[in-house]
């Protein structure tokens, strides 16, 4: 009897390891496959910095097409920058759109932006040209970021929203090395016409592949399918088997069918009254409805009622300290001087080509956000990013102090800056450049999540175009070592700030993470021992 007591719970033991790894089978190809977007991001990240290098060399041949272009300084500044101006405005809509059409949608809108970005590129035949596709680009960007986190946020197990998180910074610096190792071997315009092929199979992907969001379905008074969607995210299991955390969605979401109104007790006052009201909507015959119609009144939730929840502490608390965040990650990462590394390489004074150079350092990149993706369940986002940040800090002041003293001594080491840029790229890689994107899929209630997301996109990117634009005239005035010595700086008061203002997400609910920024910090403290 003993015997087969235990075979059967062997066999129940078995089971559930087999459903747990369907569940994450399915979670792990459904963002990879969405992530095929991010591939595009990270390639028109980089070709500002191709085209640059390019058209600013004495070798130029107008990238294989026979006509030489040139390009000033002053146009240089403006088509690295221009990128990244155009990125908020397509975050801005895209918070809009994935409201409106569902973070699916949204994300396969990506491509048509994008597919015209590369073929303006290739076709380019002036600088004009070159702004025009950066625009597309930038609002094929900016379209992107917000749905793609937001969905990792609404689909994804606690378990492993850290690393699927980080697989979009991942799939980012895996463009850009793309896209540098291409300009290594071929012209500009090769790339660009060969980089169109992305947008056509990343809106193939996502059409096909990706199920919408159930919280988004929910949302839209749809949930048989949000059910479904659930179901196929869990290792197309059947509906009854989700039906727990569906249940637990639903209530997060402010949608619930149950009986039991306690349940509603974390959800906040107005998530309530809404769920109490499709409660009644839904399982209630003697309910007239004009009483309904006076509660769904009292509760709109339409997007002029989303908006004026941007103003609640349960928004504004964490958009103030992810955007403080951001303002120390533009400096930490370097990003506004990509478009110029080339030509910073070169002054620095390396062993090797500035180009070849370009792909070690974007190789670093990758490894560390490789690590990232490996790493983060583990250590959890904290620590990584304070010691990442850290070292970030250290290596750019080491550059800066490095190349002052080269111009004072005759001591002179071509591998000591090398060193220092290879902490400096793999550091940011690895703690720095993904883990504000992270925060963002997590930090946000579901009311508000999208627009709320797609304004944090917005703005960190205008503060990266004003940094960028503005980077050769701050080395004008600082000069290169200055500007490596303040930039190290800023990021040391930036790993203080994270010091004391940033939580610890990794394995938390959203809830957990909301109760942390309303300041119910016992509840925060306490998640730990929920199940």
């Amino acid at each position: 009897m003993a015997e087969l007591k235990s075979s059967k719970l062997d066999a129940e033991n078995a089971k559930n390891e087999y459903n747990l790894f369907k569940s994450s089978l399915a979670q792990i190809g459904t963002i990879i496959v969405q992530n095929v977007i991010m591939l595009g991001f990270g390639m028109s990240l980089a070709i500002p910095t191709v085209v640059i290098g390019s058209l600013m060399s004495d070798d130029d041949d107008g990238g294989g097409s026979g006509d030489i272009m040139t390009l000033t300084e002053t146009e240089a500044s403006w088509y690295g920058s221009v990128l990244l101006v155009c990125h908020p405005t397509g975050g801005l809509l895209s918070g809009v759109l994935q409201e409106i059409v569902g973070r699916k949608w949204c994300m396969a809108l990506v491509s048509v932006p994008q597919l015209v970005g590369w073929y303006v590129l290739w076709r380019a035949g002036n600088a004009f040209d070159l702004y025009v596709s950066c625009v597309a680009l930038g609002l094929s960007m900016g379209l992107s970021e917000a749905p793609v986190l937001t969905y990792v946020g609404e689909t994804v197990e606690p378990r492993l929203r850290g690393p699927l998180s980080s697989v979009s910074t991942f799939t980012i610096m895996l463009g850009s090395f793309v896209a540098y190792l291409m300009s290594t071997v071929m012209p500009w315009r090769t790339v660009a016409m060969i980089n169109m092929a992305v947008p056509v199979v990343s809106f193939a992907a996502v059409v096909l592949l990706t199920p919408e969001s159930p919280v988004w379905l929910l949302s839209r008074n749809r949930p048989a399918e949000a059910k479904k969607s659930l179901a196929y995210l869990r290792g197309c299991v059947s509906t009854v088997d989700v039906e727990d955390e569906f249940s637990e969605l639903s209530i997060y979401a402010g949608f619930n069918k149950s009986v039991d109104l306690e349940q509603y007790v974390d959800c906040g006052i107005d998530q309530r009254r809404l769920s109490y009201v499709k409660y009644l909507q839904i399982n209630t015959n003697d309910t007239t409805n004009a009483e309904i119609d006076i509660l769904a009144n009292q509760n709109q939730t339409g997007f002029l009622d989303t908006l004026k929840s941007f103003w609640t502490p349960e928004l504004t608390r964490p958009f103030l300290f992810i955007m403080l965040f951001f303002f120390f990650w533009s400096f930490a990462t370097f990003i506004p001087a990509k478009p110029y590394l080339i030509a910073v390489f070169s002054e620095i004074g390396l062993p090797c080509t500035a180009q070849w150079t370009l792909v070690y350092t974007s190789i670093l990149t990758l490894v560390g956000t490789l690590l990232n993706v490996l790493t983060v369940a583990r250590f959890g986002k904290r620590p990584i990013t304070l010691v990442s940040m850290a070292l970030c800090a250290f290596s750019m002041l080491g550059i800066g102090m490095y190349m002052v003293s080269t111009s004072y001594f005759s001591f002179s080491s071509t591998w000591i800056p090398m060193i220092l840029l290879n902490a400096l790229f793999f550091f940011s890689g690895y703690g720095v450049f993904p883990i504000p994107w992270m925060l963002v899929s997590e930090i946000y209630p579901t009311k508000g999540r999208g627009i709320a997301s797609g304004l944090t996109a917005a703005l960190a990117f205008l503060m990266t175009f004003i940094l960028t634009k503005s980077f050769l005239e701050m080395q004008e005035w600082f000069t290169l070592p200055g500007l490596f010595i303040v930039y190290g700086s800023i990021t040391l008061i930036g790993t203080l700030y994270l010091y004391a203002c940033m939580p610890e997400t990794e394995n938390k609910t959203l809830q957990d993470i909301e109760h942390f920024f309303i300041g119910d910090l016992d509840d925060y403290e306490d998640c730990d021992n929920l199940k």
